[in-house]
């Protein structure tokens, strides 16, 4: 099978990091994948050397940018792909426009819940909602929120959970890199970590409050942010963040890191991972803790409840007191809950099972396609077999 992604670029958010993933999965697995970007933000890049990943990136320079459909257009006809995935919201709109009369089906993704649109953004999905025959969520409530927003029989909706490699985690680990450690040293220290970027759906000022909690418990606990404000962000969340820190006084417990290409190595280095997020999909990170041998607390959202293997270790209500209890519980049973996340993990949520999954979903959709039709014209969408 042929296989073209189209994203807004490879970042270092947490769809991109499935796309490279999956890609060099789905190669091993005998099948050509190309990468299509529509800007030039590529950190990600160098995870794909040594595969056979075919990259092509793009600039575009306008929200709507008819030279980078042109080019989009040209690279489906050339490369002939069986099937085009958008992922996020440029990805999605772009992989329904490039393809139009190609004659290949069209899938979007929903890799979170529960959002808002902008009116821009929503008057561009409504135009072009008859251009994608099928939406891939990476989770349950995902899946859900696609079906409204787009508009779908639950048929077309299809769930994929995300999945991480656990080799590679392994390998990177057998290091016995502990930056953690080097972040907040001390033998006596425990450490808790967050991974996100700076959003209001994160909920930073809740872990802030988390952490006052703790700290008031007992003094060597110690918060390690991971992530930074977005380059798109128009809001000062960042600074409302950074004077919480500074009115909870929790300048000498909390640090900010930033973006970081180790955060496996520091999930791993840490006692417990916190997460205060309000929505989101399929949480990476939760992954990458579990398979590193890191407890997990968590708010619950999205599909988090059926994730993490310990039922207390999903907080309902957002009250810090009850989720530094959760932290505290999970740091006095640590091994108890790493080996029970680490099992839930190789069996349910590996890339192998995620690119299977995958695969199967495609495979509703592609099957021989009658020949290109006029460009222009508008058909009514393909109803899978």
């Amino acid at each position: 099978m042929r296989i073209l992604f189209v994203v807004s670029g490879l970042g270092l958010g947490g769809a991109e990091r499935q796309i490279v993933l999956l890609s060099r999965e789905l190669v091993d697995r005998g099948h050509a994948v190309a990468i299509y970007t529509l800007n030039r933000e590529t950190p990600r890049a160098d995870e794909l050397a040594g595969s056979e990943v075919e990259l092509v990136v793009d600039q575009k320079v306008m929200r709507l940018d008819p030279g980078v459909i042109r080019r989009l257009r040209g690279h489906i006809a050339t490369w002939k792909p069986d099937v085009v995935h958008g992922f996020l919201y440029d990805g999605d709109l772009y992989a329904r426009l490039g393809s139009l009369g190609m004659g290949v089906p069209v899938l979007n993704s929903e890799r979170s819940d529960n959002y808002r649109l902008s009116a821009v953004q929503g008057i561009g999905y409504r135009l072009t909602a008859r251009l994608a025959d099928g939406v891939v969520a990476n989770s349950h409530a995902g899946a859900v929120f696609a079906q409204r927003l787009h508009r779908l029989p639950a048929e077309r909706v299809h769930v994929v959970w995300n999945g991480i490699d656990t080799r590679e985690v392994d390998g990177r680990l057998s290091s016995g890199a502990r930056p953690a450690h080097d972040i907040w040293p001390g033998q006596d220290v425990k450490r808790v970590c967050l991974v996100g970027a700076f959003r209001p759906e994160k909920d930073y000022l809740l872990a802030l409050r988390v952490a006052r909690r703790l700290v008031e418990v007992d003094p060597s606990w110690r918060f390690i942010c991971v992530g930074d404000r977005l380059p798109s962000s128009r809001d000062d969340y960042k600074a409302q963040v950074l004077a919480e820190r500074e009115r909870l006084g929790l300048k000498p417990f909390v640090e900010f890191v930033g973006h970081r290409r180790d955060v496996p190595e520091i999930i791993a280095s840490c006692d417990v991972l916190l997460v205060t997020s309000v929505r989101e999909g399929f949480p990476n990170v939760v992954l990458e803790a579990m398979a590193s041998g890191t407890p997990v607390v968590s708010t619950n959202y999205s599909d988090v409840r059926r994730i993490l293997p310990m039922s207390w270790q999903v907080v309902d209500s957002r009250d810090e007191r009850e989720l530094a209890d959760a932290v505290l519980r999970c740091h006095e049973l640590r091994s108890e809950v790493a080996g029970a996340q680490r099992r839930w993990v190789e069996t349910h949520a590996t890339v192998a099972a995620s690119a299977q999954a995958l695969l199967s979903v495609y495979a509703v959709y592609v099957r021989t396609q009658p020949e290109a039709s006029d460009p222009m014209r508008l058909s009514l969408p393909r109803s899978p077999r």
